[in-house]
């Protein structure tokens, strides 16, 4: 009896020993040097590319339905969200005299491109109801356009958006809305420029809808 339980006990060590060991290995990775655990993968965004449609949302940007092309809509209710297609870059740090391997979770992906511009056309005149400016088809309607950045929160006009610099650029989606009224019914169709500060440039354009006042 008491030699099975010897023989039992030296299996135990065997099994185990080994498996402290390679969790010892892990986590010296993590803290070795100084590297903690939250910086030591970063993980880097690439945009690549846009994507876009015609939503209906709620005024809290809460809620939203898109919309089927030849769909009509009131201004109010109306968005256009574009989406940046993004793929994602591992750093993986190696520290002097060999490979450093790390246990721990990764961190969140971090921004490593800036928003140079954004600009939202349309491919028919809009008139507004409130004045009597006309936006000719190809103007630039920036001026009647509103934002949502789900990244940075923010809720501003578009020329607001950036008056700030260093902008990051997100895979979080983007609302763009019109806040003037056009003076009647007309379809739309929209398209949104997106240009990065290294140069890249992505545009989207959307399905024909017909917005109300």
């Amino acid at each position: 009896m008491l030699g099975t339980i010897y023989v039992e006990a030296i299996h135990m060590k065997r099994t185990i020993y080994p498996a402290l060991t390679l969790l010892l290995l892990l986590n010296f990775g993590c803290f070795d040097d100084g590297i903690d655990c939250g910086s030591a993968v970063p993980r880097y965004l690439d945009v690549e590319g846009l994507t876009g449609q015609n939503i209906v949302i709620d005024s809290l940007f809460a809620n939203f339905d898109t919309l089927a092309e030849g769909a009509t809509v009131s201004y109010a209710d109306f968005g256009i969200r574009v989406t940046p297609e993004v793929t994602f870059t591992d750093e993986i740090a190696v520290s002097e005299g060999g490979f450093q391997a790390f246990a721990c979770d990764p961190v969140l992906p971090q921004p490593s491109e800036e928003i140079a511009e954004i600009v939202v056309f349309s491919s028919a005149d809009y008139s507004q109801a409130a004045s009597d400016k006309v936006f000719l088809a190809g103007d630039t309607l920036n001026s009647i356009i509103k934002i949502y950045d789900l990244y940075s929160g923010r809720i501003v006009s578009l020329p607001d958006f950036f008056v700030e610099d260093d902008i990051a650029a997100s895979d979080q989606p983007i609302t763009l809305q019109l806040t003037s009224a056009p003076t009647v019914a007309t379809e739309q169709q929209f398209t949104v420029h997106y240009r990065l500060e290294n140069g890249e440039f992505y545009q989207v354009t959307t399905d024909p809808v017909t917005i109300l006042p």
